[in-house]
């Protein structure tokens, strides 16, 4: 057993190195959840009570996951740059105000719970509704870089052969490539996107991925396979800046309890790219559905 005295918890170390390999391969594997993991475990697995103190822990994990997985997305050909660049413009405006408003307003566990529950359990409706309702028309492109990009997979292609290429950059739009398709988008739209999940994200301690991820599936129609390295690259960027600011703020992190998830985050970090490739989109959607139903669920006192 060990103490750990800004925690205050007592709490065997073997404990938070197991939570913290599960974090980093949810959020390495579908690009969200792993913020709201890590403050899953430091509340009701390892029992710390300071919502303050929860918060820049949880994001300093969700921070490590994308060191480890984005470059090897990026190998792999499955990170839209300009995009995760964007969303992360955005995000470090919304990171200032989000944490700034947080440490005063949210620092209560009784309103931060529900808080995190209801947000948490509205994006799993968002994302159980588009797999029980899928659009064949309007998600013909999405559906048919997934399906090019599996059959590559299956008979042991090179990914980066199908993989992202820009095709054009504007002021109004940017377009690129991906298992054989067009997309393009405005980048207001993730500009403003990016700072309005960051205000929550970081209010509430998590990376941001439980909103991007459905933003970036459901309404700019983006192919699973890509959509977890863009994410984890916007959610490092927003990350870096709500930490450091919760720090000004005068939050200490117990960084001996955050050492031990550290080595955990990153062993699973590891593990999430080589696995998902071989995932089918449908499956990873209803990995991200069912971690956020579970934890909306349990934070609302159901079980």
């Amino acid at each position: 057993m060990m103490n750990f005295d800004i925690a205050d918890i007592v709490i065997s170390p073997w404990i938070p190195v197991a939570w913290g390999i599960l974090v980093g391969f949810v959020f390495s594997t579908v690009g969200a959840a792993g913020g709201i993991l890590a403050s899953v475990g430091l509340i009701s697995v390892l029992g710390v009570q300071n919502p303050n103190l929860i918060k820049p822990m949880a994001q300093v994990l969700t921070l490590v996951t994308p060191i480890v997985a984005v470059p090897l997305y990026f190998k792999q050909c499955r990170l839209v740059l300009s995009l995760a660049l964007i969303l992360g413009a955005g995000g470090v405006i919304g990171a200032l105000i989000g944490s700034t408003l947080s440490v005063s307003h949210l620092s209560d566990m009784s309103i931060f719970k529900p808080v995190f529950a209801i947000l948490t359990l509205l994006i799993a409706a968002q994302i159980a509704w588009h797999l029980i309702n899928k659009n064949k028309k309007n998600s013909a492109e999405t559906d048919r870089a997934s399906s090019n990009f599996e059959s590559l997979i299956e008979h042991d292609g090179n990914p980066c052969s199908i993989g992202v290429k820009h095709n054009h950059y504007s002021i109004n739009n940017i377009s690129f490539g991906f298992g054989n398709e067009n997309f393009s988008f405005h980048p207001l739209l993730p500009f403003l996107t990016g700072m309005g999940i960051a205000i929550f994200s970081s209010a509430l301690g998590v990376g941001g991925g439980f909103l991007l991820v459905p933003f970036m599936s459901i309404i700019m129609r983006l192919p699973m396979f890509i959509v977890a390295a863009t994410s984890a690259l916007a959610i490092a960027i927003h990350s870096v800046t709500s930490i450091a600011n919760y720090m000004r703020l005068g939050v200490e992190l117990d960084f001996r309890l955050l050492g031990l998830l550290l080595i955990g985050t990153i062993l699973g970090a590891f593990a999430g790219p080589t696995i998902s490739k071989f995932l089918h989109e449908s499956w990873l959607r209803g990995i991200l559905c069912g971690i956020l139903i579970i934890i909306g669920f349990r934070y609302l006192g159901f079980f």
